[in-house]
């Protein structure tokens, strides 16, 4: 019997091989050499667009299936919302309660390897003097914020990057993603399966931490605060640390490197 498991192995990774290419050729005749080209490129298709006025909301929730979520600066007083897809009927932005709920579900477009299909995007125009919640929750695909250092943002993804420019607070939970962030200037809690934090700057006021099963974190700058760093098979590197802090940071890491160059 163990002789024959590594022809068994063979014949199994031989039938997935041969499913893909047919999938690929199947998915190339039907949509031809120019839509194959584009494929895992955003959709220009607008599907929703509409404009609210940024006084009437107190918190805004976007929710994702598969594709990406944008918030972009807005020059004038209001937020715009524009989704990108395929299915106008799966794509909502609503106003209830002081609350703007943005969600778009495209599961059912989803094909095998995404052979054929074009992501979706919501974009929402935002001006960066907001200052209240943001809320995120995406299944597959990256989310990028502009500087709104007022903000503060509660982000969930399980596959996807989580980008950001300078805002005030960001608790993040991922299960495979990256984030990377130019400044957070005031509390973090970022939690990843698998993925690395990177960030530029810290100017933390309260207490934050950093968790991470399998990746490394990376601190360009902080403010005067005590690092508290762990990592069960990595190498640990704090430049500088002031136990004497009020406020403190902790990150844990299980398998990764850990460096703060202050």
């Amino acid at each position: 019997m163990k002789n024959k498991m590594p022809i068994i192995f063979l014949l199994i990774l031989i039938s997935v091989i041969i499913f893909c290419l047919v999938m690929f050729l199947v998915i190339y005749l039907s949509k031809g050499e120019d839509e194959m080209l584009s494929i895992g490129s955003v959709s220009e298709n607008v599907i929703l667009e509409k404009t609210f006025e940024i006084a009437n909301i107190e918190n805004i929730e976007v929710t994702q299936e598969y594709g990406d979520i944008t918030f972009e600066e807005n020059s004038e007083d209001n937020i715009k919302v524009i989704i990108y897809g395929k299915n106008t009927g799966n794509a909502n932005a609503n106003l209830n309660h002081n609350k703007l709920e943005i969600d778009y579900k495209n599961r059912n477009n989803f094909m095998f390897f995404n052979f054929g299909l074009r992501k979706s995007e919501i974009k929402v125009y935002i001006p960066s003097t907001y200052a209240k919640e943001i809320n995120t929750k995406v299944d597959c695909g990256n989310t990028k914020i502009n500087s709104l250092e007022n903000a503060i943002l509660n982000a969930k993804c399980n596959a996807g990057n989580v980008e950001l420019e300078k805002i005030k607070s960001a608790n993040i939970k991922c299960d495979v993603g990256d984030v990377r962030a130019e400044e957070i200037g005031h509390k973090c809690n970022i939690e990843l399966d698998t993925g690395n934090v990177k960030i530029e700057k810290l100017a933390l006021k309260e207490d934050s931490k950093i968790k991470i099963d399998l990746g490394d974190v990376k601190i360009a700058e902080t403010n005067d605060i005590y690092v508290e760093a762990n990592t069960d098979l990595g190498d640990t590197k704090i430049n500088k640390n002031n136990r004497t802090s009020n406020v403190a940071l902790k990150i844990n890491v299980d398998c990764g490197n850990i460096k703060v160059e202050n």
